[in-house]
């Protein structure tokens, strides 16, 4: 009896396929990660460019709505009479004078606010705009003769705080020099919260009497200045100092309270349309440097430049200042 013996073939990947399916895996593994890398680079793209659009549509909203409101003066329709005592040091009519309710400049060589500027990028445009914003939280609750120097009223207002009284004849400006927690209202000299303070009621009195009824108005003054500085995220941005307080702490008028508004800012541009004996058409071309009697802008084309991740929009939009238009 034989036995027959079988041999069994072994089976498998040769080498050569191994590296050939490695090769084909590694193709597929490098499309898998290109597509992942090219998906990511466009989803960051696509976040940059809604963050500058985001950015830049509410640094323009912020400007255009400030522009609107030039010179509004509350219940007041003739000039303001200024009670502010224009002879101090810290007394700067560029931020304080409501009858001159806009001013720009194209540098901040020499000018008042140069120091207090924080990074400011050479070559973008500064602007000052001013208005009444709301009413105050006092109401006046008893009438006032015009040599009144205390207000009486309900409500108060912080100390320093500038304000404008008006009853539609008349309106004053002044700022408040009661002490905190007082509910009345004052227009003494300076103190330590009120640093610029008012002239005597014997140098001047009040336009009228202003009655504490309903056409008697008190009004917070917004004074604004805006610029391209230093960011706090981004290397620049859109900052603002707030003059409605008058002065701060380092008892300059260039001192107010400078805070970043809108990151990533790299430019602002600002041109003026001035009113001329010529005819109606108006040309936006003047800048600040070529405006020479503010009085006579009524209209702003604001231009902001926003930067992100390499991402660079300007926004541009042109603004009627309605309160300067007949």
């Amino acid at each position: 009896m034989s036995t027959l013996l079988l041999k069994k073939r072994e089976k498998g990947f040769s080498l050569i396929e191994l590296m050939i399916a490695l090769v084909l895996g590694l193709f597929i593994i490098g499309g898998v990660l290109a597509v992942f890398i090219g998906s990511s680079a466009s989803f960051n793209s696509n976040e940059s460019l809604s963050r500058v659009q985001e950015d830049g549509r509410f640094a323009l909203e912020i400007l255009t709505e400030d522009l609107r409101n030039v010179g509004y003066k509350g219940n007041c329709f003739v000039k303001v009479q200024n009670l502010i005592d224009t002879a101090d040091a810290d007394y700067e009519a560029d931020v304080f004078d409501l009858n001159a309710p806009i001013k720009g400049w194209t540098d901040a060589t020499g000018k008042f606010f140069e120091n207090d500027l924080i990074g400011y990028t050479a070559g973008t445009d500064i602007v000052v705009i001013k208005h009444a914003v709301r009413e105050a939280s006092a109401e006046l609750n008893m009438d006032l003769e015009v040599d009144d120097e205390t207000f009486p009223t309900v409500g108060g207002e912080e100390p320093g705080a500038i304000l404008i009284i008006s009853n539609g004849e008349t309106c004053d400006l002044f700022q408040n020099t009661a002490a905190n927690n007082t509910a009345d209202l004052k227009r003494g000299s300076e103190t330590a919260a009120a640093k610029i303070g008012n002239v005597s009621v014997a140098a001047q009195g009040l336009g009228r009497p202003y009655k504490a009824d309903d056409y008697t108005d008190i009004s917070l003054l917004s004074s604004t200045l805006y610029y391209v500085g230093q960011g706090q995220s981004t290397p620049t941005a859109l900052r603002f100092i707030s003059y409605d307080n008058g002065v701060s702490d380092n008892g300059t008028a260039g001192g107010g309270d400078d805070n970043v508004l809108v990151e990533g800012v790299t430019g602002l541009t600002i041109n003026y349309a001035v009113v001329s004996g010529a005819g109606p058409a108006l040309d936006y071309s003047a800048d600040a440097d070529g405006i020479g009697d503010w009085g006579d802008v009524v209209a702003v084309r604001v231009t902001v430049s926003v930067t992100e991740d390499n991402i660079s929009q300007d926004f541009s939009a042109t603004v009627a200042l309605r309160n300067r238009l007949e």
